[in-house]
């Protein structure tokens, strides 16, 4: 469950006079919530936030511990592909990454890491492989730009933590979400010891991984 609270205190909503100016602050308010959830949505996805935020792409990966009721270290199949050695960057420690989430025609096609790694492989890859997304075309859709990898596109995220380099299959990743709590505002709350009313922006749901087993990272990158 994950939840941003827009609020409008009666004092200011006196001050602005007519409907189109109340209008204009409140979708200003709005729109500032929206930014402030996909935020940290985003950090959730890295970093635990609770036990009622969504479970973090390392814990789904991890080696150790129990992951949808199933145990890591009891059966084998449901861990992920971590090197947690890192090191000092290299295309090797990529590809054997890369490799050890492959299995035939299974593979990785989304690989996401901090800039100051992307930078290093960037210098690294051949200047017409820069910036290809041919083959990913919805990434291109939504702002990213990226760099090929075998079959998969390489792309930064600015809530990455320092170091990391997560190789993901998305056929293997499921976003549930519940149907009432879907990116929904609730109607005005009004308290009773306040001039003022709150609407809030909710969604519930999780992000779940199917095969942890095609699906890895590396940490303690230099």
């Amino acid at each position: 469950m994950m939840y941003v609270n827009v609020t409008l205190d009666g004092e200011t909503e006196m001050k602005v006079e007519g409907d189109e100016k109340i209008l204009s602050i409140i979708e200003t308010k709005m729109n500032n919530a929206a930014k402030t959830y996909s935020k940290k949505f985003t950090e959730a996805i890295y970093a635990d936030q609770g036990s009622k935020a969504i479970i973090p792409i390392g814990t789904a990966l991890a080696t150790t511990g129990t992951y949808g009721e199933i145990s890591k270290t009891t059966y084998s199949w449901w861990r992920g592909q971590v090197n947690s050695t890192g090191g000092v960057f290299s295309m090797d420690m990529l590809q054997a990454r890369y490799g050890a989430c492959s299995d035939g025609p299974l593979q990785p096609d989304l690989i996401i890491t901090t800039q100051a790694i992307y930078d290093k492989i960037w210098l690294r890859v051949q200047p017409q492989q820069r910036g290809n997304l041919e083959n990913t075309p919805g990434l291109a859709k939504v702002g990213f730009s990226g760099i090929s990898f075998n079959k998969a596109t390489i792309v930064v995220d600015k809530y990455c933590p320092a170091g990391y380099i997560f190789v993901l299959n998305t056929d293997f990743w499921k976003l549930v979400v519940h149907k009432k709590r879907n990116m929904s505002w609730t109607e005005k709350k009004v308290p009773i010891n306040q001039d003022a009313w709150t609407r809030q922006l909710l969604w519930m749901g999780a992000l779940l991984c199917v095969g942890p087993r095609w699906n890895g990272y590396i940490s303690s990158v230099s």
